[in-house]
């Protein structure tokens, strides 16, 4: 049993929110959640920051979020290719 939020993501799109009424838990899309780390890598890249170790430690925490996007991304498609594969 769960309820749903529509909310608003920062780019306008409409964000899904669910609140499994069991667990307690929140949940949102994985589409939502790597576009959410995205963006907030690409808003540190574009932060004005004048300090080379200010641009450098923004740039790798950036490399970071994506990374950890990419990594959601494959494991996603790969329950995906798990679950829909016949051969089980």
């Amino acid at each position: 049993m769960s309820d749903h939020f529509d909310h608003t993501a920062a780019d306008g799109l409409p964000l899904t929110v669910v609140h499994d009424l069991l667990s307690g838990q929140l949940m949102m899309p994985t589409a939502a959640v790597t576009l959410l780390l995205r963006t907030i890598a690409a808003n540190w890249t574009a932060s004005p920051c004048d300090d080379t170790d200010c641009r450098r430690t923004a740039e790798l925490y950036a490399a970071d979020l994506t990374g950890y996007a990419d990594q959601l991304d494959v494991q996603c498609i790969a329950a995906t290719s798990r679950e829909t594969d016949p051969a089980g």
